[in-house]
């Protein structure tokens, strides 16, 4: 049993259409996606060893290394019945996104 128009796709296993029919003020589906989240961290150590009771450890730690901006949803943003758009952040605190990059020296004996 063919379809046609927005039912052209029919599955004769499951009697089922993909496409519909849906209600006309229905938003299609997955079309609200919210920005992916990218960060990149890493720790780099270095062990100096004196006599046999005492090490010197350099440590560099470097959060989000390729300064990438990820954007945030929050939940009493995302009604679109006042404006087309859902407005996104970026950041969820002032250093919260930001490169951070921070050494350090640490003596273990």
């Amino acid at each position: 049993m063919a379809g046609s128009g927005d039912n052209a796709y029919y599955n004769p296993i499951t009697y089922t259409a993909d496409f519909g029919p849906y209600p006309s003020n229905m938003s299609g589906r997955n079309i609200f996606r919210r920005p992916g989240h990218y960060n990149v961290d890493l720790g780099v150590y270095k062990n100096f060893s004196f006599k046999e009771r005492y090490t010197l450890q350099f440590r560099g730690e470097f959060y989000n290394l390729l300064n990438h901006a990820n954007l945030y949803v929050y939940g009493e943003s995302a009604d679109i019945s006042s404006q087309p758009y859902v407005p996104a952040a970026r950041g969820v605190s002032a250093s919260g996104d930001r490169r951070n990059i921070q050494f350090a020296l640490r003596l273990m004996f």
